[in-house]
């Protein structure tokens, strides 16, 4: 490893190292809301986890001392793009929770034909919301509705870090 390309001295390590942060604590913070508060998830809630997830691996992975600073940029590239997809994906959630258009079906509880047998068996299990209904409102606005602004927020932060390339050791 170069002297040049030490963690202190990177201020791109330092930028991913920090979205990584932000990106770990929105996860802990849905997490707490889940098992702590009973605010239980519904199926879109899970699928907007994945790219949080995936960028948690990624920034991780990208701050060994392994891994050059031309190379952690363009994973900061990448994870600007996971939080785009995951933009997109939490508005269409927050656009299902308002009913500004159809959810589907699995999740919204759309007519389905039930039969007595169906409806017997699931009296004794625990249902999961519903995707267009919201399962926590703060300020008229849901956690899908947060989760827009702050993936487009670290969409943002990645993509100004990433581009400032006196930020980045050349290595």
């Amino acid at each position: 490893m170069a002297p040049s390309d030490t963690p202190g001295t990177d201020k791109g390590f330092a930028a991913t190292a920090l979205v990584t942060a932000v990106v770990a604590l929105i996860l802990a913070t849905v997490y707490v809301a889940q098992y702590g508060f009973d605010l239980f998830p519904c199926t879109l809630c899970f699928v907007q986890r994945v790219p949080y997830w995936l960028a948690v691996v990624m920034g991780t992975l990208s701050l060994m001392r392994a891994v050059d600073s031309r190379t952690r940029r363009v994973i900061l590239f990448h994870l600007a793009g996971l939080f785009l997809l995951d933009a997109g994906i939490a508005l269409y959630h927050a656009g299902v929770e308002f009913h500004w258009w159809a959810g589907p079906v699995t999740c919204t509880g759309g007519a389905r034909i039930l039969s007595l047998d169906d409806l017997t068996s699931a009296l004794g299990k625990k249902g999961h919301p519903n995707c267009d209904e919201p399962a926590f409102l703060f300020m008229g606005i849901s956690m899908a509705g947060y989760n827009v602004f702050a993936a487009l927020g670290l969409t943002v932060a990645s993509v100004f870090a990433a581009t400032r390339k006196t930020w980045w050791n050349a290595s």
